[in-house]
């Protein structure tokens, strides 16, 4: 009798004991929360914003919450230079970048960056998403960025003080540029004179006549009121630049393999939604400064603006690597 009351005791405290160290290794298994910070120049209604908030919300939901990413909108964490150099830093964790700041830092930006270089915007995905985006990523990783997607950033044109039909017109003009020597020299082989500025000075300068234009996209122009200084917009399309999402390499290197895949698809994913998104925003833009009064210069032969830009490609796509770039994507059918 002593020996059946004592045996259903000895089991229940085994049982009690594997509960208590199967609790203690529950509450020990997830890994901690992570609180990550994300930077976007743009405001959380524009289409890189609902991608890079697309992009959060699924991460948080595929990882149950252990990866929570809060994007800063609006360059509330600085300028992109500002940015740029804190991601490489690790303080900031993601970011949507424009490619042309990278210029000086990761070599194949340059490709990307080159006037007249995409026939349309199906041929620049096809780029990005292709040869063009393995060789910038891996110069990206070099400098403490991992490439993650590609979002679209619209065809560039020249928007000014005065109207500008043919290169001859854009002759001694004021133009801002981003901080890059590429677009530089971009702009003073179309006979302008560059002026680097950071883009939330740019209003301003149109104002006060520090610049006499700008280039950009139809939803830049739009959504930053420029249309309301500078009042002409010709079409040159001189550019295509893709943009990065992408996250800080000491963030990525401590993730495990899985969220690493959660993390690609998601971007992936993302990016999906914000070219979707980019293609009505430049419809919506557009219109809207043509309601407002703006004169559009429609350019119909890029052929002689192409032709000035000749230096440019001997300059920036001199090295054997990049050169061989430009042809693989010249050549895509």
């Amino acid at each position: 009798m002593t020996h059946r009351t004592r045996r259903p005791r000895r089991f229940l405290a085994a049982a009690l004991a594997a509960v208590s160290l199967g609790a203690l290794g529950l509450a020990a298994a997830p890994a901690a929360a992570q609180e990550w910070r994300g930077w976007n120049i743009h405001a959380a209604d524009y289409p890189n914003g609902q991608g890079m908030d697309a992009f959060t919300r699924m991460v948080a939901e595929r990882t149950n919450n252990r990866i929570r990413m809060r994007t800063f909108h609006s360059a509330q964490l600085g300028q992109q230079d500002e940015a740029i150099q804190q991601m490489r830093l690790g303080t900031i964790d993601f970011a949507n970048f424009n490619l042309s700041p990278f210029n000086n830092l990761a070599p194949s930006t340059n490709v990307v960056t080159l006037p007249f270089l995409f026939r349309n915007v199906a041929h620049m995905q096809a780029a990005i998403d292709g040869p063009a985006g393995e060789a910038i990523a891996r110069d990206l990783e070099n400098i403490g960025i991992i490439a993650l997607s590609w979002y679209d950033a619209g065809a560039r044109s020249l928007y000014t003080v005065r109207p500008v039909r043919t290169p001859a017109d854009v002759r001694g003009m004021k133009i801002r540029v981003q901080t890059s020597d590429l677009w530089i020299d971009l702009m003073r082989a179309m006979g302008a004179n560059p002026t680097p500025l950071p883009f939330g000075e740019v209003f301003t300068s149109l104002q006060s006549g520090v610049i006499d234009g700008a280039e950009n996209n139809w939803p830049s122009y739009e959504s930053t009121r420029h249309f309301e200084v500078a009042r002409y917009y010709t079409t040159t399309e001189h550019s295509n630049v893709p943009e990065v999402l992408a996250v800080s390499r000491q963030r990525w290197q401590r993730l495990n393999e899985a969220d690493r895949a959660i993390l690609r698809d998601a971007a992936r994913e993302s990016a999906v939604l914000q070219r979707r998104a980019w293609a009505e925003r430049e419809r919506v833009s557009r219109d809207r400064v043509v309601a407002a009064g703006v004169t559009v210069i429609e350019i119909t032969d890029r052929a002689p603006w192409a032709a000035l830009m000749e230096p440019v490609y001997a300059k920036y796509a001199a090295d054997a690597r990049l050169a061989a770039l430009v042809r693989q994507i010249r050549e895509m059918p």
